[in-house]
Order: C-alpha cells, then sequence, then structure tokens
C-alpha cells in the first residue's frame, strides 16, 4: 500500500476528472481539500463515477464557498474506489478552485 495525492485547479464551468484508479488498483480516498480562491462566493460539485455501475454519486452538489474559504473532507471513513472508478470535480462558472485528494493505493487483490 502506498499514499498517492493529487492536485489542480480545475477549470471552472466544465467538469474535469481529477483521477482515474489505475488497472490493477483500489484506492481508498480518504482527504478531500477544497479552496475557494475566487473573490467572490462560488459553488463546486464533487462526485464519484462507479465504473462498473456506470453511475455518478454527488459527495458535494453546487456546494457554495465564501470566498477563500476552505472545506477539507476527512476523519473516520473511506470511499473504496475500484480499478477505473473516477473522481470528478465541476467548479462554478467564473470561479478558481483548488483541489488536492488523497488515496491509499492498494493492488486489487482481496486481502
Amino acid at each position: 500500500m502506498r499514499e498517492y495525492s493529487v492536485g489542480a485547479t480545475p477549470t471552472a464551468g466544465s467538469t474535469s476528472t481529477l483521477y482515474t484508479v489505475p488497472t490493477g488498483y483500489r484506492a481508498l480516498w480518504n482527504l478531500s481539500y477544497m479552496h475557494n480562491t475566487s473573490g467572490s462566493t462560488k459553488h463546486l460539485t464533487l462526485t464519484w463515477y462507479d465504473s462498473s455501475a456506470a453511475l455518478t454519486y454527488d459527495i458535494l452538489n453546487q456546494y457554495n464557498f465564501s470566498s477563500k474559504d476552505y472545506l477539507t473532507l476527512d476523519g473516520n471513513a473511506l470511499v473504496v474506489l475500484e480499478e477505473g472508478d473516477q473522481v470528478r470535480v465541476t467548479p462554478e462558472a467564473g470561479s478558481t478552485f483548488t483541489v488536492i485528494l488523497t488515496f491509499l493505493l492498494k493492488g486489487n487483490q482481496r486481502e
């Protein structure tokens, strides 16, 4: 098992895939950090795409952030992502966000 983080300043007004679990791996998603660096209140949507079911689940849906505000999602829970699953983000048009995600990557074999 190894730790892995990805950071991005996603394009405002469009959906970006921030992470896709590689073939042969599972990812334990244990931290999300989102920061609105815009000069006004803007919203952000954060989703998990489950490739095996071809379904998208909202983690945050148009969640409002005041200017310079941030949100950290961590704690005692994990989201288990299988190979091909994705984490996607959609910032509001005209916004600037920074997003950092952290995962524990494991080989796909069950333990």
